[in-house]
């Protein structure tokens, strides 16, 4: 096990089984030495020819971290394991508020009301927020949350149940930008100004990875194509890798916030090589890289506007915030309009039309892949597409 994220949840541990499907006969020889509650499927196998099986969720009896560590160790050495791992928790790529700005900077930037001619979205367009939940009755974005067949926005996949309702504030304000509803005369306008937006709750203040992972799957099962990510953490976990690896959609990243590059130190899920990624880096009003975030020639892909970001906040109130977690929601708003627009666009055609159309800036050269920040208007340009 890798020692550069201590920072898991006691009690439980993630197995990846070698390409099988869960048996409770197999699994009781593998836990056979283990003490645990209950074991859960939180990603399926997804066919033969596939070296990772089912991942399981193992809930262990005793409730210490040293107990995770060495039922880590156990369980990896068994032939039907494919690896083992704790339920790590990752950070949210987020910077204290800096004063709020009484307009969307980040819009003009990026060049969206010239997108605006072009497309301003459509309600079949369903966009997953994986974060702390999203204020579905504020009333600047419940014109345009996503519901279930049960009536539910989306689902908690800490206390699981189907209440996401958002109690830290930060998935709000990452929702708001991706598609607060716009041009009905209040608050905000987001990126995409219709749109189904499902509330994906895996943490607060930290989000776990058994969370993280089942958001994928329920996302494959619910057809949400394109998933936003504002959180990672240092720590590789092949078994996010598998499952990001087969979500049928386009899961974009926040690059993270220690201003480092991500080449040479990793920050994951955005520093995965998996095709369905784009990893988004921050900018300031003054075409800059912000200072905290983190970059990488060959990792990170694009920049946005990430520094002030004013959008909503809880009880239908509005804040600015900081981070790679305010940048990511401008490419995935970006994302859902063009999807709005052109329905049969793939997750890998997407990605390359908002990478091949972004502004490029000298500063950016080296700093990421396309060199460039995120350009709205220039993405319908490419494509050649008018309303």
């Amino acid at each position: 096990m890798s020692n550069c994220n201590q920072n898991f949840e006691a009690g439980k541990v993630i197995i990846a089984l070698s390409e099988k499907q869960y048996c409770p006969v197999m699994m009781a020889d593998i836990l056979k030495e283990v003490a645990h509650e209950k074991v859960e499927v939180i990603f399926p196998f997804k066919g033969e020819g596939i070296p990772i099986g089912d991942i399981v969720l193992v809930h262990l009896e005793c409730k210490k971290k040293e107990t995770v560590t060495s039922t880590v160790e156990k369980v990896s050495a068994h032939p039907s394991v494919h690896h083992a791992e704790p339920n790590y928790l990752f950070d949210r790529h987020i910077i204290p508020n800096d004063p709020y700005y009484n307009h969307l900077w980040g819009l003009e930037k990026i060049k969206a009301p010239l997108a605006w001619n072009y497309a301003t979205g459509s309600s079949s367009t369903i966009v997953g927020v994986a974060d702390s939940g999203i204020d579905y009755n504020h009333p600047d974005i419940q014109g345009n949350m996503w519901t279930s067949s049960d009536g539910s926005y989306g689902w908690n996949f800490i206390n699981n149940n189907n209440d996401p309702m958002d109690m830290a504030g930060h998935g709000t304000h990452v929702a708001g930008t991706i598609g607060a509803v716009g041009n009905n005369a209040i608050g905000i306008a987001g990126v995409c100004w219709r749109i189904k937006l499902v509330a994906l709750r895996i943490g607060n203040n930290a989000f776990s990875l058994d969370a993280a992972i089942a958001s994928l799957h329920y996302a494959n099962e619910n057809n949400i194509t394109i998933h936003n990510n504002s959180w990672g953490s240092r720590q590789y976990s092949p078994s996010l890798k598998h499952a990001i690896t087969h979500y049928n959609g386009l899961f974009i990243a926040s690059a993270g916030n220690l201003g480092a590059d991500n080449d040479l130190l990793p920050d994951y899920p955005a520093s995965f090589d998996n095709d369905n990624i784009i990893s988004v880096a921050a900018i300031n009003p003054y075409d800059s890289l912000a200072p905290f975030s983190n970059y990488g020639a060959k990792s990170v892909d694009i920049a946005a506007p990430g520094t002030d970001i004013f959008s909503l906040s809880l009880k239908g109130e509005y804040s600015g915030q900081s981070g790679t977690s305010m940048a990511t929601p401008h490419v995935s708003g970006a994302a859902a309009l063009l999807k709005s627009y052109k329905p049969d666009l793939t997750a890998l055609d997407i990605k390359n039309i908002i990478l091949s159309s972004a502004d490029k800036y000298p500063n950016l050269d080296g700093k990421v892949l396309s060199g460039g920040v995120l350009n709205v208007s220039a993405m319908f340009e490419m494509v050649n597409i008018k309303t």
